[in-house]
């Protein structure tokens, strides 16, 4: 248990170095100071930057469906996802901008993202009434996630808050 507990911590003082400093300086050596670790106590729990950010992968994931098991009623796993991904803390979009950053020198990392939707887009067909009108509503939940991620999207927050108001109104209908 403990061990679990300072792969958390690590995890958590990742989390802080991108939101503070940016993925782009997310480092072994900033991670083991911000938790307070010797390089080599890091290196124990993640054998590389690559491990490391496979973890904060992970833990984005498990997150992500704890969040969304918790706000799923009614079977509808779609709509509570479509509201989970728009409640994204700072730290996780920045983390999740670090992992399609990392993902473009290492695809392999990206693979547990890929498990993760094939997941969902089963979960999601086999509840729906329309599976292909539920996965319209996905990829353009993703995209919106995406513009977010990457700080492009055009509208303002009133603006986004009313689209993913809508398309959760037709997940219910979905």
């Amino acid at each position: 248990m403990r061990s679990n507990n300072k792969r958390s911590e690590i995890l958590q003082a990742a989390l802080q170095v991108v939101e503070e400093s940016g993925a782009n300086h997310l480092t072994i050596d900033r991670v083991a100071e911000r938790a307070g670790f010797s390089k080599g106590g890091v290196l124990y729990h993640f054998k590389s930057k690559k491990d490391l950010l496979r973890g904060m992968l992970d833990n984005l994931i498990e997150n992500s469906i704890q969040r969304i098991e918790a706000r799923r009623t009614n079977g509808n796993s779609l709509e509570a996802l479509l509201h989970e991904e728009n409640q994204m803390t700072d730290a996780e979009r920045r983390a999740s901008l670090a992992l399609v950053a990392a993902a473009a020198e290492a695809p392999e990392l990206l693979e547990p993202a890929r498990q993760y939707i094939n997941q969902v887009l089963k979960q999601i067909a086999s509840e729906s009434k329309d599976p292909e009108q539920a996965l319209i509503l996905f990829l353009a939940n993703e995209g919106l996630r995406f513009l977010n991620i990457f700080e492009i999207n055009p509208m303002n927050s009133t603006q986004a808050k009313e689209v993913s108001k809508k398309l959760r109104q037709k997940a219910k209908e979905t």
